[in-house]
C-alpha cells in the first residue's frame, strides 16, 4: 500500500514537472513570436457617438421607447449587444454594439424581441443604418503585402534587410477576412482583383454591423485597419 502511495505521488511530482516545462516552453515560444511581430500602438481618429443595435429608432424617440428591458440582449444570440451604465447619464441601460468585443451579424432576432418597437424588425439586410466604416490601407495587411514600400518598412520595423524573399515570408497577408465576414460582402467590401484580397470599402452600402473591424481586430494586433465609423449622436437619428 505504501508502495502504491509513493507512486502516486512520484506521478503526481512528474506531472506538475512536465506541466511546469511545457508552460515554460510555451511562454518562451511566445515571446519569440511577439518579438518578431511587435504590438504598435498607432494613432487613430477617435469615432466619438453610438453604435445601436440594428432596427433602432432614431435617438430622441429610441430613448423615449427603449424600457431597458434586456430582451434583446437576450435574443442576441452572438453576444454584440451590451448595456450603458449609470456612469452614461441618460443612456443608462439601453443597448450598443461595440465592435472591439463583438459585431452584429444582422441576425434580425433583437427587433421582434423588442416589446415597445424602439428596435424594429428589418426585411433587407442593406436597409439597417447602424454607422458606417473607415479603412486604413497602412495598417491593412492586404495593402502591405501588395507595396513593396510597405513590405520594406515593415521589415524595417522588425529589424531585418528589406529583401523580396524576406517580404513574402514576413507579410502575414494576404488577408481577406473583412470580405468573408462582411454580411453584405460584394456590395458593402469588395476584393480588388489579384492574389492580394485587398478590400475596396463601399460606405453607401456599409451598415456598421462591425463585424470587419471585430475580425480585423483579430488579425491585425494593435489598432485595426478597418474600424466602424459612429454617425449617430445623442442629437441626431442613426
Amino acid at each position: 500500500m505504501a508502495s502504491t502511495r509513493r507512486e502516486v505521488i512520484r506521478s503526481l511530482i512528474g506531472s506538475t514537472i512536465l506541466a511546469s516545462v511545457i508552460g515554460l516552453v510555451h511562454l518562451l515560444l511566445r515571446g519569440r513570436v511577439l518579438d518578431k511581430y511587435p504590438a504598435v500602438r498607432r494613432p487613430y481618429k477617435k469615432t466619438p457617438g453610438l453604435l445601436r443595435p440594428p432596427g433602432a429608432l432614431s435617438e430622441p424617440d429610441f430613448l423615449a421607447a427603449c424600457i431597458r428591458c434586456y430582451r434583446c440582449q437576450d435574443a442576441c444570440e452572438p453576444g454584440a449587444i451590451q448595456f450603458y451604465t449609470e456612469s452614461n447619464g441618460k443612456l443608462f441601460h439601453t443597448p450598443y454594439v461595440d465592435p472591439s468585443q463583438a459585431g452584429c451579424t444582422l441576425c434580425n432576432k433583437c427587433g421582434p424581441a423588442c416589446p415597445t418597437d424602439a428596435l424594429l424588425a428589418f426585411d433587407d439586410k442593406a436597409d439597417v443604418d447602424m454607422g458606417s466604416v473607415e479603412l486604413r490601407e497602412d495598417l491593412c495587411l492586404s495593402y502591405k503585402a501588395k507595396d513593396v514600400r510597405g513590405k520594406q518598412e515593415l521589415l524595417m520595423q522588425l529589424g531585418k534587410e528589406p529583401t523580396e524573399v524576406d517580404a513574402v515570408d514576413e507579410r502575414r497577408g494576404p488577408c481577406g477576412e473583412c470580405y468573408m465576414f462582411c454580411p453584405l460582402r460584394n456590395r458593402a467590401i469588395k476584393l480588388e482583383p489579384g492574389a492580394f484580397l485587398a478590400p475596396i470599402v463601399f460606405t453607401d452600402h456599409c451598415v456598421g454591423c462591425g463585424m470587419c473591424e471585430e475580425i480585423c481586430r483579430t488579425v491585425v494586433r494593435g489598432e485595426p485597419a478597418i474600424r466602424v465609423v459612429r454617425t449617430r449622436t445623442m442629437e441626431t437619428a442613426a
